[in-house]
Order: C-alpha cells, then sequence, then structure tokens
C-alpha cells in the first residue's frame, strides 16, 4: 500500500489498449508512435491495476524484480506513469513540448486531465 494517495479513476474515456497476460511493448510503442506523427506526443502514461501489475512484471524480467515495487516516479517509453484506482486501464495523454531548461511546476495531473491538451512536460 503506498503513503501517496491514488488518482481516482476515469469516470468517461476508454483505454486505448488492452493487455491480456502479458505487457505489449510493441502495441505501446506503436500508440505514442501513431500519436506522435499526428502532431501530439504524449506525455503521460495512465494504467489501471492490471496494467500497471503487467508493467512491474515485463520490467521486473528485465531490471530485477526488487527495481520495480513502485511505479511512482517512472518514466516509460520516455512518458511519466500515473497509476489509477481502477481494475483496468491505458490511456496516453498531455503533449511534451520542449521550450527550454525551466522549473519543473511540481504538479502531476490527475484523471480529469487526461482529455486537456494543456499538458505539457516541459525540460
Amino acid at each position: 500500500m503506498s503513503i501517496y494517495p491514488t488518482p481516482t479513476p476515469p469516470r468517461h474515456g476508454a483505454s486505448e489498449l488492452h493487455m491480456n497476460r502479458f505487457w505489449n511493448t510493441d502495441a505501446v510503442r506503436e500508440l505514442i508512435a501513431d500519436k506522435t506523427s499526428a502532431g501530439r506526443k504524449p506525455a503521460f502514461l495512465f494504467l489501471g491495476k492490471c496494467e500497471a501489475d503487467l508493467l512491474r512484471e515485463d520490467l521486473g524480467a528485465a531490471f530485477g524484480p526488487e527495481s520495480v515495487r513502485s511505479l511512482r516516479n517512472l518514466y516509460y517509453m520516455g512518458l511519466e506513469v500515473i497509476e489509477l484506482e481502477t481494475p483496468s486501464f491505458l490511456r496516453t495523454a498531455g503533449m511534451k513540448r520542449v521550450l527550454g531548461f525551466r522549473e519543473d511546476k511540481g504538479r502531476t495531473p490527475v484523471w480529469k486531465d487526461l482529455d486537456s491538451g494543456f499538458w505539457s512536460f516541459t525540460l
């Protein structure tokens, strides 16, 4: 159990991908590439419990299970991973913009920010 509050699950919006029993890196890569080619390079990867567990398993197989106990402050394929308190969900959101070196705003998006184009990843 995390000491940090977990974002509330979304009430609207569908998952962009459905994982079965294994984490599908190629499908996530293709989703990111599709959005990027459409001019919307995502900044965040929102995961439900099932998908978060699959990602932990996949990363644990590569780096050891002790290295991925938590997905907090983890970046996967350049996207900040955000776990949701929902059984199953996977969606990318936000938009990366590299405007130059700036101070971090310090706030992580929440579920209601999924459809907002205002979130950006600034270096």
